[in-house]
């Protein structure tokens, strides 16, 4: 048997070490729920184009996943280092993060993390997504 997902409007704040103004992203999505935890799919709109976004939760362990102008695959595990590859359309780097906060639940998330590239150090990230369901599957 499938699951069907949820129908969920998805509000996403990140905030950056070296900008005083946090970047907001509103967008429809869809919803789907595992036994032991979640997968959320959405669109983030970027300067070349629409991003298929996909944050997957799972214990301990979230993975952020994008396809498109921009390809990751990146996973956050509190009190841990990660790397993964980071790609867009002009060139492809190593993308590593200390994930110091992870906090998750029914209807939001909230990871903070130190981010380097190519291992230069860019600055400490804070990513904040909410969602509301949106009532059913239509």
């Amino acid at each position: 048997m499938a699951i069907e997902p949820l129908r969920v409007r998805v509000q996403q704040t990140t905030r950056m070490s070296d900008m005083p103004e946090s970047i907001e992203l509103s967008a429809d999505g869809l919803y789907y729920p595992l036994k032991t935890g979640f997968i959320l799919m959405f669109d983030q709109q970027q300067e070349d184009g629409a991003v298929p976004t996909t944050i997957k939760y799972t214990p301990e362990r979230l993975a952020l996943i994008c396809k498109g102008p921009i390809e990751m695959n990146h996973s956050f595990i509190e009190g841990r280092f990660t790397q993964s590859l980071y790609k867009n359309p002009y060139m492809s780097m190593t993308m590593a993060t200390t994930t110091s906060r992870l906090d998750v639940s029914e209807e939001s998330c909230t990871f903070v993390y130190e981010l380097s590239m190519n291992e230069e150090d860019v600055g400490i990230y804070e990513v904040h997504v909410t969602w509301t369901f949106e009532g059913g599957e239509d």
